[in-house]
């Protein structure tokens, strides 16, 4: 089961691009973003289009319209961050289109709650394409000694638990409990590389670091 969540403006080719890419059954639900007063009929002639879209391939996916106040930044904020929360199944989130204001606030609420969101995309208007993009986990809160370890392997990737432990004077046992908790939250990239494993810094360790 899938939840797409996606800010809809006036063109409806990125959220048919969105359904394209990773497919859309029967069960699946699709929430529209949209401000709470539409300044014209383009913004409902995108919703009809994907309303027409979902009725031709399954009658039981389920369309929302999930309404937002554009002039109130910080509860857009709240709102959105509620509607991630209570999501079912894998969420897949568009960063792109509808109106800025609500763009904004939508980015930090899929922010606050990456680790809840399967798949976030883009699509570019230079390139007209959908892309992929990957969320820092940004509300993690560190150790000293995880901080000491992410400077060691942004300064000296890739690298291994062996090497890490060395530089440190930290046994093996330690380095390798605390990269898989870094793991678990993003901070780290693992790669079984024969008998070693590679670590790499993430964008959610340059961040946190």
């Amino acid at each position: 089961m899938k939840t797409y969540i996606s800010l809809s403006g006036f063109d409806s080719s990125q959220i048919v691009s969105l359904i394209v890419k990773y497919g859309v059954e029967g069960k699946d639900t699709i929430i529209l973003i949209r401000p709470e007063v539409e300044p014209d009929a383009r913004g409902e002639q995108t919703v009809q289009a994907i309303r027409d879209l979902s009725r031709q391939i399954d009658s039981s996916i389920d369309l929302q319209i999930h309404r937002v106040d554009h002039r109130d930044f910080e509860g857009m904020v709240v709102s959105l961050k509620a509607l991630l929360e209570n999501a079912k199944g894998q969420i897949i989130a568009n960063l792109s289109g509808g109106p800025r204001e609500i763009f904004l606030a939508f980015t930090i609420a899929c922010l606050s709650e990456a680790g809840r969101i399967f798949k976030a995309t883009n699509y570019s208007d230079i390139e007209r394409s959908l892309q992929e993009v990957t969320l820092p986990n940004i509300t993690a809160i560190l150790e000293d000694r995880q901080k000491t370890i992410l400077k060691d392997v942004s300064e000296n990737q890739p690298t291994n638990i062996t090497d890490i432990a060395k530089r440190l004077s930290v046994s093996e046992s330690t380095i390798s409990r605390q990269v898989a908790r870094l793991a678990d939250i993003g901070a780290l990239d693992v790669l079984q590389k024969g008998k070693t494993k590679e670590v790499r810094i993430t964008l959610t360790g340059k961040i946190l670091l």
